[in-house]
């Protein structure tokens, strides 16, 4: 076997191949220090993760490869920091966790051996630093005594008498246990092969090709793929090593709001095996890429259009709204406004995406229902809105809506919305419209004004039905989301007569936990289990957290499909088809934590044939389905693919 200190200098020549041995080398050691840190597994993947993308990034300026297990050490601490800053992680005293229950098979064996492992892992949390950090690197992959101190830096007998310090604290019976326990949550077996990058070279360039530029992209902007430089623009990423492309996708941010909070969001544009979707294993490949990339920029939500329904496949699930509010042109001519719209210049067409990315309650993530050219809005004198308009919108007049000439339109003022009225009547009688129809959340002025005007507002949710459209999300961090939303909950608390009770539970969602501790009417997220703890199905809580569900919604779902949305084949007995119970003061927090939203989506035009009740294909790319991938595809329900 090469030893480290070569693969370290290979690496630093830029060896790929060279640095993938070295994540599979010592990645359990990354993970179990992370792990010994934050106690929490998925955490602790994910600052490991982090790590070995920040090394690789700075290998450069390591000056003694020798010394690369301490150097990485101190990186590995660096994003563990990170992760816990601010954050209050509970102790507990050895000896209670060392009460694990009696293994004696019986009725409730698999809840009993969850309850034995969550005991073992309480008391490996209990040990000091120095022990619990030897212990975990010890027996979570069999490393040697020599192999961790080189890794912490310590002499061999300073990890000699840790661990046998460790091993009278945990008193010898629990010892397998901890070595049994600690093996059960591995890594992924892909965790050190999905190697993301965008395209660098010419053997990546002409491996994205061949898997996007025969794609609907592709087709269109053959150019992309002309050079390095022009991948690079069009944010096309590839997956797998130097030279070995195994998957591609394009990488496309955008921003959503949940209530008062815009937050970004990765919105994958194409993948290469997309029409296949899942099992295609290019398909799933291109999606764990694509997580690995978001989470790499800090970017806790996916978003897609519900078309390409195989991407539910990989975590997403409808939370969306289409909201439509209509009036007729009729009503148009009447009103009378002092504002005006004149078409932006340059500084101002910048001013005018970035006035309508920031208002949380202006309808997002349109893909191709309008476009136009950025407007700006006066009133005496001042810029008081934006609206994009297109007067000649030929894809309204081909898939036969009524809307798509004026889209993006954020407004402070009624005269604002009512100038912007009147253009999309004007527009509207122009193409031989009867009515304007404008996609507006029932939160915007456009709404509230032209509601006030006589108009009719429709809320249209989505559908999960195989093949039917809906935008959907998923959540990419569950951890760093709450923590991103921790002003939005208070301010919910704040509002809400909750605001007087105190309370603290956790929810866990494919093992990973955030709490809520509300104390005299603060709130604080936690990532530790609380003594009120419910374990919930991902569709749940992405419903959840973007307000397509309430709390309140949740608390009376009755029985709860756990890992199929149709409950008919329970996949975990202890989980599927449960209610949601809470005890009195975690309910109402609950309740109070979560209300409706009402989040809203634009839809692409494909959609609008389903919103008016034509019929819509049952599977995207039905001609290329076979029978097989279509039965596989109908015993499919939400399984999250990771990363």
């Amino acid at each position: 076997m090469e030893d480290l200190k070569s693969l370290v200098i290979r690496a630093q020549a830029g060896d790929l191949e060279a640095y993938g041995k070295i994540v599979r080398r010592i990645q359990d050691m990354a993970y179990g220090c992370s792990y010994s840190i934050l106690g929490d597994f998925v955490l602790a993947q994910d600052a490991a993760q982090e790590a070995f993308i920040e090394a690789y990034r700075d290998l450069p300026k390591l000056r003694q490869p020798a010394a690369f297990p301490g150097w990485f050490r101190r990186i590995v601490f660096k994003h563990c920091d990170r992760l816990t800053r601010g954050k209050h992680f509970l102790a507990v005293p050895l000896e209670a966790a060392a009460e694990i229950a009696s293994d004696a098979p019986g009725p409730d064996e698999i809840i009993e051996e969850r309850e034995m492992k969550d005991g073992v892992l309480e008391a490996i949390r209990a040990l000091p630093e120095n022990e619990r950090m030897a212990t975990t690197l010890f027996y979570i992959n069999g490393y040697s005594q020599k192999e961790i101190a080189e890794f912490l830096d310590v002499p061999v007998t300073t990890v000699k008498n840790r661990l046998h310090t460790s091993r009278k604290r945990l008193r010898e019976r629990m010892i397998p246990m901890v070595d049994e326990t600690l093996k059960s949550f591995p890594l992924p077996g892909d965790f050190a092969d999905a190697v993301v990058r965008k395209v660098a070279s010419e053997e990546d360039l002409e491996g994205a090709a061949k898997f996007l530029a025969p794609g609907y992209h592709g087709k269109r902007e053959p150019g992309n793929f002309e050079t390095i430089d022009s991948a690079q623009r069009a944010n096309i990423y590839v997956v797998g090593e130097e030279g070995k492309v195994e998957s591609a996708g394009y990488f496309d941010e955008t921003v959503l709001s949940i209530g008062s909070t815009v937050l970004k969001a990765v919105r994958p544009r194409e993948m290469a095996g997309e029409a296949e979707g899942v099992p295609n294993p290019v398909f799933v490949r291109g999606f764990q890429g694509c997580f690995k990339l978001a989470k790499e920029r800090g970017i806790n939500l996916g978003v897609v259009h519900g078309s390409q329904y195989d991407h539910a496949f990989c975590g997403f699930v409808p939370c969306f709204y289409y909201p439509v509010v209509t009036l007729p042109c009729e009503r148009v001519r009447s009103i009378v406004t002092s504002a005006t719209i004149a078409k932006a210049n340059k500084e101002q067409e910048q001013a005018a995406r970035q006035a309508w990315l920031s208002d949380p309650y202006a309808v997002k993530m349109s893909a191709y229902i309008g476009d136009g050219f950025p407007h700006v809005v006066r009133q005496d004198g001042r810029i008081v809105g934006y609206v994009s308009v297109d007067r000649n919108f030929l894809p309204a007049e081909h898939y036969g809506m009524p809307f798509g000439h004026v889209c993006d339109v954020t407004v402070q003022t009624r005269d604002a919305a009512l100038a912007v009225i009147c253009l999309a009547g004007e527009l509207a009688e122009k193409v031989g419209d009867e009515e304007i129809c404008l996609m507006q959340s029932h939160m915007t002025l456009i709404t509230q004004t032209m509601l006030s005007l006589g108009g009719t507002y429709l809320l249209r949710g989505s559908c999960d039905l195989v093949g039917l459209d809906a935008e959907m999300v998923a959540i990419v961090d569950l951890v760093a989301l709450t923590q991103d939303l921790q002003g939005e909950f208070q301010a919910r608390l704040n509002a809400s007569p909750a605001h007087q009770v105190d309370g603290r539970f956790s929810i866990e969602m494919s093992s990973t936990t955030v709490g809520f501790v509300v104390n005299s009417g603060r709130v604080e997220i936690v990532t530790r289990k609380q003594k009120v703890h419910r374990v919930l199905p991902r569709w749940v809580i992405a419903r959840l957290f973007m307000g397509y569900y309430s709390g309140e919604d949740v608390l009376a779902l009755g029985p709860i499909p756990y890992d199929r949305s149709d409950g008919k084949t329970p996949d975990n007995p202890d989980l599927d088809m449960k209610e949601l119970q809470l005890p009195g003061n975690e309910a109402v927090l609950f309740r109070a934590l979560f209300p409706k939203l009402w989040p809203c989506s634009m839809p692409d035009p494909d959609v609008w044939p389903w919103v008016i009740g034509k019929e819509h294909p049952r599977y995207q790319n039905e001609d290329k389905k076979t029978p097989e991938m279509k039965a596989q595809i109908d015993t499919l329900r939400f399984p999250w693919i990771g990363y």
